[in-house]
């Protein structure tokens, strides 16, 4: 019973994640490529790293695992890949993926997104100087806010600054209690010349920003480093109605997955955030059909916090089933490498002799071989598969390590 409820969870996991990827690409000056998450903030810092570096970025559904990511990567072809968030967002089969192919990774993360944006900005200090040093300006966002990230993330740097042409930007999460990482991130850039606020408005006469800066604290510390005169301004951004609806459609698929990865669960604590999360994106359509965007948008970010929280325990609690049975954990290989070898083929690459090793290694499956399978089979599936797109046989070297953490 439990085997056949474990290969139900399998088989719709896959399903659900192999419509989710995102790849984006900016001019490439390296081979270099970001893995990281559909998170809001961490994809936001990814981008931004991606602009200052000139690397390609490959997006993943937060909290889960999709094969399609890593078959992406091989067919870039990377000399390295940085990860951008932590085990949670990104999970570990994604650097288990790439040491199993001999590809040089790091995984640059916090505990928390501001955590994490601090450490992506101490790498990039240590690790591309180069690059680090035409980082001229930066723009100041709560790290909840996500229509103001977004906008910071695809609006020119010149409608941010008057001469935002003439060098670099970088992106500084914050929130009320978060200014500490915030001067400490600030204090990272040296070459800095012009700071400034973004936020989202709640539509009021006084214009409050709908999520906190701590702009209080952060601006004394910028009039002791700029003069006493400085004070950075703040783009104060309206919830207008596209956004806000973008918004909320990304909160309910999330949602939606969260409830299916959660399907056939007993987790109690689980269940209730996801009753939460419905209720707070019913709730948020109805206040965006009334015209009432700003509420709709705080209600639609309290409904992405519920269902990350749903996300994050299915999966790990689908992952205990795995790891309860060598046949789940068997399947779930093969269907991976299955995925993965799908991708290539849509992509041009000749996969005849891959697909005929995986149906012997389902063969193997059927038959409860798992010594052929770990010993001969899924190594040379996996061999092949490097071969094919990277040119060389897999390497027997450790892939990467971790970065940054505090």
């Amino acid at each position: 019973m439990i085997l056949r409820k474990g290969l139900a969870l399998l088989m719709g996991v896959l399903i659900i994640l192999s419509s989710t990827l995102t790849v984006h690409a900016t001019q490439v000056s390296m081979n270099l490529v970001i893995l990281v998450s559909d998170n809001e903030a961490d994809m936001a810092v990814a981008k931004n790293v991606a602009g200052i570096l000139g690397a390609r970025v490959v997006v993943s559904p937060w909290g889960t695992y999709n094969p399609v990511a890593s078959a992406e990567i091989l067919t870039i072809n990377p000399d390295r890949v940085i990860i951008i968030g932590g085990p949670v967002a990104v999970p570990e089969e994604y650097p288990k993926d790439l040491e199993s192919f001999g590809i040089p990774y790091e995984r640059w993360y916090g505990e928390t997104r501001y955590e994490t944006n601090l450490a992506v900005i101490k790498m990039l200090k240590e690790e591309f100087r180069e690059a680090f040093e035409e980082i001229k300006y930066a723009i100041i966002v709560n790290g909840r806010d996500a229509i103001a990230i977004e906008a910071y993330s695809t609006r020119l740097l010149s409608e941010f600054f008057s001469d935002g042409t003439d060098g670099k930007s970088i992106l500084i999460l914050t929130d009320v209690e978060k200014a500490d990482e915030t001067i400490q991130a600030l204090d990272e850039l040296n070459s800095l010349v012009e700071v400034k606020y973004a936020a989202t408005y709640s539509g009021t006469i006084n214009l409050k920003p709908m999520f906190p800066l701590n702009d209080d604290l952060i601006s004394s510390y910028l009039k002791k480093r700029f003069g006493s005169e400085y004070y950075p301004s703040m783009d104060m951004l309206a919830p207008y109605s596209t956004a806000v609806y973008h918004l909320l459609v990304n909160v309910q698929n999330k949602t939606n997955r969260a409830e299916k990865l959660l399907d056939g669960l007993q987790i109690p604590d689980a269940r209730k955030k996801l009753e939460e999360a419905k209720k707070f994106m019913t709730l948020a359509w109805a206040q965006y059909k009334e015209g009432n965007y700003a509420m709709a948008y705080e209600l639609a970010m309290k409904a992405n916090f519920d269902a990350d929280f749903v996300i994050s325990r299915s999966y790990s609690e689908i992952n205990t089933i795995y790891q309860g049975s060598a046949k789940l954990q068997m399947t779930r290989e093969i269907l991976q490498l299955e995925i993965m070898v799908n991708v290539l083929q849509k992509k041009g690459y000749d996969v005849t002799e891959i697909k005929a090793l995986i149906e012997q290694a389902k063969e193997a499956l059927n038959k409860g071989d798992y010594t052929t399978l770990l010993k001969e089979l899924i190594p040379r599936i996996k061999t092949e598969i490097a071969q094919l797109t990277l040119g060389r046989p897999i390497p027997r070297v450790p892939g990467g390590k971790d970065r940054g953490r505090p």
